[in-house]
């Protein structure tokens, strides 16, 4: 953490009181914006660390790498838990834990958010997890793919999302917003396939891979490779540590599919790989919890000014504690009013004060469960900015309907969810009446979009086993969290004969 700027701690923290307050930044203006140490960190932990049973590992990983910011892949709804052993902030809808305050504003659809490093200074980052089957290199190694193959393979499947992705980031990369973006993108780097590489290690031939051409392509740099060019001297592989480690088939391919990338202003001075061993990491950790080495790169940052927004403190909020949102105002007048979304008839109303940058917290006792915005106006009410937040009791669970109990034909599923936690990977399943998540298996699923709350169909073209229309019989359909097999709440049906 050596030379990162301190920051106050009424600047990022707002205290809890049980009525409205609110808090600035003890500073008129926007002061000059100043470089920031930054260690961003990508970790995908391999079920939620439950093959390992080494949850308590991947919070040791985290904070043995001095990780400000983390994108996690396979959390299976443990986001929360590991910032809170962390004293993180987290998003589960984007499966980040940070130091920082993340603020996911309205239109980011869980593609980007920011980072707050100080009152108005923002930097931006994404988090993914690139499809993992087919896996290429495993078909170029063991099936004999020719180049051809494996460069159709993989713009049939991980170039197709990362274009997607890249396509969500282009309005920050043009505004020089500095954006990192971690993931496991199950995909190596064309820097480490070169010719001497790919003869080093045995390859059958040079491969320009079309996912690092496509992240370099938009700006882009790959932080690890900045640091250690010479893929020979330091390979860097990050596939696989072993399952778990030191066990490894005897057909494994090793590669470098973890990424920390960075664009804009940002100067890449360190990257480390974390893992099993001193002989394949550079912070080693026993016993390692993942399948997967974690990669923390070290930045210089000269962050952005934050857009004139108001963005709730997260996509749901507990209800009966304070409703917090933070702000960057226009100027003297700006207020923040609280609304039920749908509504024009304000429940609070809120000056931001005498500075540009600040939070407010509403006092959600009064309140019933449901949608609210949160909406920054000007001193003529002019609206600047609006999020959305979903105020959910203590222990309420998510609730299914079906639109229709009893489908005949090739009839859709229609499902209905409320207050679902968002993680990014939640999904609806369907199973036989009786059969448990674990026992299985499913007949249909789909993703709910890491929407709090939402509808959906489930019909012909459904993802799963089972064809559409279902056999005849009694059915359920479950919220099952973050891609794993832990479901909350369910909703019968039958299909006829």
């Amino acid at each position: 953490m050596r030379g990162r700027r301190r920051l106050c701690a009424g600047a990022v923290v707002l205290a809890l009181a049980m009525g409205p307050v609110v808090a600035s930044s003890g500073a008129s203006g926007q002061a000059a914006l100043q470089p920031v140490d930054l260690t961003v960190m990508t970790f995908n932990i391999w079920y939620g660390a439950t093959v390992t049973h080494g949850l308590h590992e991947v919070v040791r990983a985290i904070r043995e790498a001095g990780a400000d910011v983390v994108g996690l892949q396979e959390p299976y709804a443990r986001t929360r838990r590991i910032a809170k052993a962390l004293g993180f902030h987290a998003s589960p809808r984007m499966h980040l834990v940070s130091r920082f305050p993340i603020l996911e504003p309205s239109g980011s659809n869980g593609d980007w958010a920011y980072l707050l490093l100080a009152p108005g200074e923002v930097a931006a980052v994404a988090n993914t997890h690139l499809t993992c089957c087919p896996y290429t290199p495993y078909r170029i190694v063991n099936r004999g793919f020719t180049r051809a193959e494996a460069l159709a393979q993989e713009r049939h499947t991980r170039l197709h999302q990362i274009r997607d992705h890249l396509s969500a980031l282009e309005p920050l990369l043009s505004a020089g917003v500095p954006t990192f973006f971690t993931g496991d993108f199950n995909a190596p780097s064309y820097r480490d396939w070169t010719p001497v590489a790919v003869r080093a290690r045995g390859l059958p031939y040079t491969m320009r891979w079309p996912v690092s051409l496509a992240m370099e392509g938009a700006g882009f740099r790959d932080s690890y490779r900045e640091v250690y060019p010479d893929p020979v001297a330091d390979p860097g592989f990050t596939w696989t540590a072993g399952y778990p480690a030191p066990y490894v088939y005897p057909w494994e391919v090793f590669d470098r599919i973890d990424f920390v990338w960075a664009a804009g202003p940002t100067e890449t001075n360190a990257s480390r790989v974390i893992g099993e061993s001193r002989a394949s990491a550079d912070i080693p950790i026993r016993p390692f919890p993942s399948d997967h080495r974690a990669v923390a790169s070290s930045f210089i940052v000269t962050s952005a000014p934050m857009p004139v927004s108001v963005v709730a403190e997260g996509e749901s909020a507990r209800l009966d504690l304070p409703l917090r949102a933070r702000f960057h105002a226009s100027g003297p007048g700006d207020h923040v009013i609280l609304t039920a979304t749908g509504s024009t008839t304000p429940l609070a109303d809120l000056p931001t004060g005498a500075d540009a940058d600040g939070s407010v917290a509403f006092d959600t006792t009064q309140l019933e469960q449901g949608a609210y915005d949160v909406v920054l106006l000007d001193a003529s009410d002019t609206e600047l900015s609006r999020d959305t937040v979903v105020l959910i009791a203590e222990g309420q669970q998510p609730v299914l309907t079906v639109a229709d109990p009893t489908l005949q034909g090739d009839q859709r599923l229609e499902v209905s969810w409320a207050f679902a936690p968002g993680n990014q990977f939640d999904w609806l399943a369907v199973f036989r009446a009786g059969v448990t998540a674990k026992e299985g298996p499913y007949k249909a699923w789909r993703y709910t979009g890491a929407s709090i709350d939402g509808t959906s169909t489930i019909g012909p073209g459904a993802r799963g086993p089972a064809p559409w229309p279902l056999p005849a019989g009694r059915y359920a359909v479950r919220l099952c969290l973050d891609d794993s097999y832990r479901c909350r709440g369910s909703a019968p049906f039958r299909v006829l004969g």
